[in-house]
């Protein structure tokens, strides 16, 4: 009777430990992906295309709205992406396609400079170390490898 009980009693605490881990670990993920998620909401009100001492500001005011409404959606794209438990393999792809998305509007080199530098604050928000060369590549046209 001693061992079934002990047996009993030793697959129990085995199981208790592993439902600890799973929920310890489940419960991380999930402070990381609101830590994220409230990080890009944090961007997503800061005014967007501002002169500062570096950067003059947009120069077609008339994209100002258009630019700043894209890059609002972009952040919210990354959300979803948060939300979903992207790889950064993800995270280099919806980079990749964003980016895309600026190039009808024929900007200059200090615009793109500006957005590229925005990308890495939106890389920040989610601690995504590296673009895969999709910032280089689409301000300077070519990738680093």
């Amino acid at each position: 009777m001693t061992k079934i009980f002990n047996k009993s009693l030793a697959y129990r605490f085995i199981v208790l430990s592993l439902i600890t881990l799973t929920t310890y670990a489940c419960n991380k993920s999930s402070d990381k992906t609101m830590n994220e998620i409230q990080n890009l909401k944090k961007l997503k009100t800061e005014p967007k295309f501002v002169s500062n001492g570096l950067y003059t500001g947009l120069e077609n005011k008339s994209n100002e709205k258009s630019l700043s409404d894209l890059l609002d959606n972009i952040i919210d794209d990354f959300s979803k992406g948060a939300e979903n438990n992207f790889t950064d393999e993800q995270y280099q792809n919806l980079i990749k396609k964003s980016l895309m998305k600026f190039d009808s509007f024929n900007l200059d080199t200090e615009d793109r400079e500006y957005i590229c530098g925005y990308f890495e604050k939106i890389m920040d928000a989610i601690g995504l170390e590296s673009s895969g060369g999709a910032l280089n590549e689409w301000l300077y046209g070519f990738k680093i490898e």
